[in-house]
């Protein structure tokens, strides 16, 4: 669900940025990493911050091998909710915030967790592309464990 803005452009913006989520989305269950990456800036104009090491990733040989390199650990089918999906929308900088549910089998276990994802998009020659991916879960600070059981419906345990 896209959040409610007050002009026309903005809703075209809204629309445009829903949109590119919603085909990225595709691309990430095809584990498509050619396709994952034409939404991505180019060189360093991107970067992410992900669950999996480095702290930072900045580039796009970088990104793309984290891609190859986590589809890897997927056998079978990858499937993709989102929920709470916001668009912060403005003529050159977009901004898609939401919750991602990844379900899948990793590494011969199932796997069943949410993440908060925060995109930033900017308009380059006219597409919408991410310059900056940010992907996290909750952490313990007592425990130093993440909280990877926490769910849109169920966000403190």
């Amino acid at each position: 669900m896209a959040i409610a803005t007050t002009n026309a452009l903005d809703l075209d913006i809204t629309d445009q940025i829903t949109k590119r989520m919603q085909d990225w989305r595709a691309s990430f269950e095809a584990k498509d990493v050619d396709a994952m990456m034409s939404f991505y800036a180019d060189g360093d104009a991107f970067s992410a911050f992900d669950l999996m090491p480095p702290i930072e990733f900045r580039g796009g040989e970088m990104w793309r091998q984290n891609w190859v390199d986590f589809f890897q650990t997927f056998e079978g089918p990858l499937q993709v909710e989102f929920s709470n999906l916001e668009v912060i929308a403005s003529p050159d900088l977009s901004i898609a915030r939401l919750m991602v549910r990844l379900t899948g089998s990793m590494n011969g276990q199932s796997s069943d967790m949410w993440v908060r994802t925060t995109n930033c998009f900017r308009l380059i020659e006219d597409e919408w592309l991410m310059v900056h991916d940010h992907v996290s879960v909750p952490l313990d600070f007592a425990t130093g464990k993440s909280l990877m059981h926490l769910t849109p419906t169920k966000p403190f345990g």
